[in-house]
């Protein structure tokens, strides 16, 4: 255990002189004051981790210093001692924030006890701080991976989100990451030290929906036999994220708003209202437009959550970032098995930019993991599962080893408008709607790639 630095706080310099010849002898590092003003001062100045005062001072006393001390330095220890120890005189100390409370003439070992005990706190609190900051460094925003045009408009919606304490509402399809980004906008927010309490709404029992989420006193219920506490208590001062959201019952949602809109509600079996202070972060893979017409999703609710709306793209439509997603998968789990990171095959490449991924980004992720089990080496095409294995050989000449990833997302692209032109019959307007975008920038690209319209009109044809 890492030796505590004390001060020592005592009005009787012979108190001071002899505690800190004892602590001294136990390593311990020490200071000592001679009144309550002293020791402020010399807490301005210092890096202290526990004080040891005298409940009885001129000027100041102990209680009045260690509430004094804990406006300004929440996370000190203190310990009041005493040579007057009443039940009565306890209890004040720990009202006013007092690690503990101990009687004069101290005993030695009590003392080393009560800072042996601090020491482990202490050790408990600065683990917790390094474990925060290790899923801040992991949660960061950009840790989420992709270069493409709608990711980028994704990372700025986060980074808008973590600066303030709106409600969220994080749509998209199942497997594209709306948890991790859930995760990066309370991990880089002024709450990341604070809970973050997440919740599959699907998941929880019909009949114990709300008592999971609002708690439940005792004897409320069939089965309640102590109070329980529900996860928007336990989420207090930090996040709650309620996935699949559109999950929720009819009464649950109505209690909901009633929380986004006062922040505050009654456990089951209760009257007195909980308040709490709480940022709420909603997920779902549905439209909650059409659940609404459905009558399934309140309108109140939909509007009270989509304050900030962050739509994550499917992973069809950012195939621009699937060689980075794959390298960081390769990486991630090569290290795991203890391998080098293996060589991908240009073949390997090209058939997983003309899959469709309906599974999204976890998909991609679990094809990979796949991959590096089987493999022994480079990633081939005989590792693929079948549904993409069976996209079979592509319509282009491979690639070598030396042509760059602009080359090949390039020949990708000249691919695919060749084809659809083809299916088009050569009709331009077509092949853009066909493709999603843009006339003009269809135009463009076909200039680019040499490709003429002539090439693809099927025979008989005039247009």
């Amino acid at each position: 255990m890492k030796k505590l630095n004390i001060l020592v706080v005592d009005d009787q310099e012979s108190t001071c002189k002899s505690l800190s010849t004892f602590l001294r002898l136990h390593q311990f590092q020490v200071s000592s004051a001679e009144s309550g003003k002293s020791a402020l001062e010399k807490l301005r100045g210092g890096s202290y981790q526990v004080v040891l005062t005298d409940y009885r001072m001129t000027e100041m006393d102990g209680i009045e210093l260690t509430k004094r001390i804990k406006e300004d330095y929440p996370q000190m220890a203190i310990l009041v001692m005493t040579a007057y120890g009443t039940i009565k005189n306890a209890v004040e100390a720990m009202k006013a924030g007092a690690f503990d409370y101990l009687t004069k003439p101290l005993n030695q070992d009590e003392l080393l006890l009560s800072l042996e005990r601090i020491g482990q706190q202490l050790e408990l609190v600065n683990e917790l701080s390094r474990l925060r900051e290790k899923l801040g460094e992991k949660y960061h925003f950009k840790n989420i991976i992709g270069n493409s045009e709608p990711m980028q408009k994704v990372y700025k919606l986060i980074e808008q989100s973590s600066r303030n304490d709106a409600t969220v509402l994080i749509t998209g399809e199942t497997g594209t990451g709306k948890e991790l980004v859930a995760r990066a906008i309370h991990f880089n927010s002024e709450r990341k030290n604070k809970p973050m309490v997440e919740v599959n709404c699907a998941a929880l029992p019909e009949n114990l929906v709300e008592s999971e989420l609002f708690g439940h006193l005792k004897g409320a219920f069939t089965g309640a036999d102590r109070d329980h506490q529900g996860k928007f208590e336990l989420a207090d001062k930090g996040t709650i994220m309620l996935d699949e959201i559109s999950n929720m019952s009819s009464g649950t949602q109505a209690k909901l708003l009633r929380v986004l809109q006062e922040k505050k509600f009654e456990p089951v079996g209760g009257t007195n209202s909980v308040s709490v202070d709480i940022r709420t972060i909603a997920l779902t893979n549905e439209d909650l437009k059409q659940a609404i017409q459905r009558g399934g999703f309140r309108e109140d609710l939909y509007y009270r959550l989509n304050v900030i709306n962050i739509d994550l793209p499917p992973l069809r439509d950012r195939k621009a970032d699937i060689p980075l997603l794959v390298d960081y998968f390769a990486e991630k789990f090569s290290g795991k098995k203890g391998t080098e990171k293996p060589n991908i095959s240009p073949k390997v490449m090209d058939m997983l930019l003309r899959y469709e991924w309906p599974g999204n980004v976890r998909e991609l992720e679990n094809v990979v993991e796949r991959m590096l089990t089987l493999s022994e080496g480079d990633l081939l095409p005989e590792h693929l599962p079948p549904e993409i294995k069976s996209l079979g050989e592509l319509a282009w000449k491979e690639p070598s080893e030396k042509v760059s990833l602009k080359e090949r997302i390039e020949s990708l692209e000249s691919y695919m408008i060749s084809e659809k032109l083809r299916e088009a019959g050569g009709r331009v307007l077509h092949t853009a709607r066909e493709l999603g975008i843009p006339l003009r920038t269809l135009r463009r690209k076909m200039e680019k790639y040499n490709l003429r319209k002539e090439s693809f009109k099927k025979p008989g044809s005039s247009r």
